[in-house]
Order: structure tokens, then sequence, then C-alpha cells
């Protein structure tokens, strides 16, 4: 397994310096099956990241009701299939210009 650690001064992976060089792509926005096309336009531009956040209220759209909860996985499998790493960012609040902050309304009253 591959080791990521914070130095002094670098990211580490497995001990050497790496260097993340990240764009976003918010797997909820786009159609699933333009994924791949998307990620790997990220890596023509020379990144080797990608960052997304996780938006609550999508998932669990109603207290213990939880709908297609496996995307995020399948996102992932996507960029690692496209030699990319992942930051997620699940919140519970997501900013992202999306409704409520990503936070589900039956949580907010």
């Amino acid at each position: 397994m591959t080791e990521f650690k914070v130095g002094a001064t670098d990211f580490l992976l497995d001990g050497r310096p790496v260097r993340l060089l990240s764009g976003a792509l918010h797997y909820f926005r786009v159609h699933e099956e333009h994924w791949g096309h998307r990620l790997a336009m990220l890596r023509a531009m020379g990144l080797n990241c990608v960052e997304t956040y996780v938006p609550w209220n999508l998932h669990e759209p109603g207290p213990g009701t939880y709908d297609d909860v496996a995307a995020l996985g399948r996102f992932l499998d996507a960029a690692r299939e496209a030699g990319l790493w992942a930051i997620v960012r699940p919140g519970p609040y997501i900013c992202a210009e999306w409704e409520n902050g990503g936070l589900p309304h039956w949580l907010t009253g």
C-alpha cells in the first residue's frame, strides 16, 4: 500500500517528495458517462490529482434514505483508472454553489 505523509516542507509519497497538481471536478455535476473524458482532460493539462466535494443532501435526501451512495466510489475508481489521485471533500457543508451548501433540508428544517 502506498504511504502518504505530510513532511516538514513537502508532501511525501512512499518517503519521496511529491507535488499535487489538482483541479476540481464535481462528479455530481457531470453525467457519469462523461467522467472518463473529463478526467483524461485533467491529465492532459498536466494535473495528477482531482478534487471533489460530496453533497450530503444528494446522497441522503431523507433521514435514513440513501440514493446512489456508490457514485463517489465509481468516480474514484474512474480517477484511478485515469492515473489521478483524489482529494475528497465530504463536508458536511460544501459550499460549491450547491443548494443549502449540501446540507439536507430535513437537517436544517
